[in-house]
């Protein structure tokens, strides 16, 4: 096993000193406050460095919280957007239903006129022939009340 360096030796050798309550070197003090402002130096910077994370974490937090709530305003708004929509197609469908019945009876009724035009051709036909009829009638009394004259 290598020897220890002698500097790392004589420093434990005298923290064990210290720790009895033994008089220390001023040299081993010296390299005790070294160490100290050393590690103290190393969590001040571990201190700026977590503190910085925090503070980007806490933006980040923000930023996030900022962004929910623009989309539930969003998301307000769209909801709001859907429903009058909605009002407003089944408003649609109620006019739809309303037109749609009166096509109906628009039909319904062209329908009815339809048969009266065409009764009414019939019967404008029979008439026609009627008076056909009648007029030969006509004719033949005319004649015949002008052989009795004679």
């Amino acid at each position: 096993m290598d020897p220890l360096p002698q500097e790392v030796d004589d420093y434990i050798r005298e923290s064990i000193d210290h720790t009895l309550g033994l008089p220390v070197s001023a040299q081993t003090l010296e390299l005790k406050l070294r160490c100290s402002e050393a590690a103290k130096r190393r969590l001040r910077d571990q201190y700026t460095v977590l503190l910085a994370k925090l503070k980007e974490k806490d933006q980040a937090l923000n930023r996030s919280r900022a962004e929910a709530c623009m989309n539930a305003q969003a998301l307000r708004k769209f909801v709001e957007e859907n429903q009058r929509l909605a009002a407003e197609c089944a408003h649609l469908v109620s006019q739809c239903n309303k037109l749609e019945k009166e096509c109906s009876l628009y039909d319904h009724d062209r329908e009815a006129l339809m048969d009266f035009g065409n009764e009414a051709d019939q019967r404008a036909k029979e008439a026609e022939f009627r008076v056909e009829e009648l007029e030969d009638e006509l004719g033949e009394l005319w004649e015949e009340l002008k052989f009795y004259k004679e």
